[in-house]
């Protein structure tokens, strides 16, 4: 009898500190809950996990089958884009009579066309040739026609190219990853509005914030491509090659009366420069022309003597 009454004071006593450790345990796993409701929702919606390279999207079973009801319903379709994107280039350089002329046909065609000039140079050769540059955009429609407008403006077509790049496999990607970052940004958007802690909260901003960085670089090569899409782009090199006449000449600018005077003196002097080198020369070899010719005069002298002789004997 005493040691029952013993071990029922025993339960009274202990009985405070058991419902003490029970609800104790049930607060911990109500916490523990609702701490990892923010990463089991992220793996459950499919929605990301992210790594120092960013967000990796996954599917499962549960966003699939819709079981989360506040989950966006991911699209399936692809972007519907033309049947190919090519982005069109061309070079051409050509040979004109008037630089200014054809630059200026160019111009106001392109503005007809609805497109507009990039960039434009001038050079002047030394021998009053222009050579220069223009690059133009226009709609890629008018691309062609454009080539053959050019052709028809110049007096010769030097060279001619044509290329084009097929972005469409790039275009149809970039919408497909467009689509998926945003359907990230949009869970991450409802998380951070049923955040209950600092903690969640900050990671959730961080990853958000990396997320909407990675839709503006997405977003902005996809206008770029089709941009450069719409619009094709074309280099133009273009030479001017004038045929100059040279026109008849008056009387003064002719200068007949002075270039006379100037050729008479050169004669003149060329005459006395002649005749002083002579004397030179006669003066300088003097000492061997002089007994030269006394000699000669000499041996003259006696031949002709001697032909008399022989003329009075006969």
């Amino acid at each position: 009898m005493k040691s029952r009454r013993s071990i029922l004071l025993l339960v009274v006593l202990l009985t405070p500190f058991v419902a003490l450790a029970f609800l104790n345990g049930c607060s911990n796993s109500a916490q523990e809950d609702a701490a990892y409701d923010y990463e089991g929702d992220q793996v459950a919606s499919g929605v990301a996990e992210s790594d120092d390279a960013g967000f990796v999207v996954r599917t499962t079973e549960s966003s699939k089958s819709g079981n989360d009801g506040n989950a966006p319903n991911e699209p399936n379709e692809t972007a519907h884009v033309p049947d190919r994107m090519v982005i069109y280039n061309g070079d051409i350089s050509i040979e004109v009579s008037d630089y200014h002329k054809a630059q200026e046909q160019i111009q106001n065609h392109v503005n007809i066309l609805g497109g507009f000039v990039v960039q434009s140079s001038l050079h002047h050769s030394g021998s009053d040739e222009i050579s220069g540059s223009l690059v133009v955009r226009v709609p890629q429609e008018k691309f062609y026609p454009f080539i053959n407008e050019l052709e028809s403006v110049s007096t010769k077509v030097v060279e001619r190219s044509i290329y084009g790049n097929d972005v469409t496999e790039e275009y149809v990607d970039l919408n497909s990853r467009l689509k998926s970052q945003q359907a990230v940004e949009e869970r991450l958007l409802s998380f951070m509005a049923e955040a209950q802690n600092t903690e969640d909260l900050l990671r959730i901003s961080s990853d958000l914030g990396r997320v909407q960085e990675e839709i503006e670089r997405i977003k902005g090569r996809i206008n770029y491509l089709e941009n450069h899409v719409s619009f094709a782009t074309i280099s133009i090199y273009i030479r001017e090659k004038k045929i100059t006449v040279p026109s008849i000449q008056e009387g003064d600018p002719l200068n007949t009366w002075k270039k006379g005077q100037s050729l008479f003196m050169d004669t003149v002097n060329s005459l006395l420069s002649f005749f002083s080198a002579v004397i030179v020369f006669f003066i300088g070899f003097s000492p061997i022309i002089v007994p030269t010719l006394i000699i000669v005069f000499i041996i003259i002298k006696v031949h002709n003597k001697k032909k008399e002789k022989t003329m009075s004997e006969d």
